[in-house]
């Protein structure tokens, strides 16, 4: 279910949430900071939805099992659409990635977060100054 406009972002984002409180309270938190939002609550939709259009960002939870999962959803955008930062989010933490995976690199917010933490993670990129730059 695809919601918001261009808003005061812009920016677009695939959410895979299986939790039905958690992703009402996450989708009302990103439409109130103007993102385009595409939601999930897990599998097939949201893979397809990750083959046909491009993301700024993916929030997905690693916990959502069937077909595919999380982890597998998050390891195709990154080799697919590097340009997408993915944020992974999960209730127990107890996924291990190997350190040379694409998967070790991306971050992990334990649930419930704050969403002061996810709205550091979806700060734009370009946003950041580098020193000496």
């Amino acid at each position: 279910m695809e919601s918001g406009d261009a808003g005061a972002s812009g920016l677009s984002i695939l959410v895979v949430e299986s939790d039905p409180i958690a992703r009402v309270a996450l989708l009302d938190h990103l439409r109130r900071n103007g993102f385009v939002i595409l939601e999930s609550e897990h599998g097939g939709a949201s893979i397809r939805a990750a083959h046909e259009r491009p993301f700024d960002y993916v929030v997905t939870d690693i916990d959502w099992s069937g077909v595919s999962d999380g982890s597998a959803l998050a390891r195709w955008v990154t080799a697919s659409r590097p340009e997408a930062r993915v944020i992974l989010t999960s209730k127990t933490l107890t996924h291990w990635f190997p350190a040379d995976s694409k998967m070790a690199g991306l971050p992990v917010l334990m649930k419930p977060f704050r969403q002061e933490d996810l709205d550091r993670l979806l700060s734009p990129v370009s946003a950041l100054v580098i020193p000496g730059s």
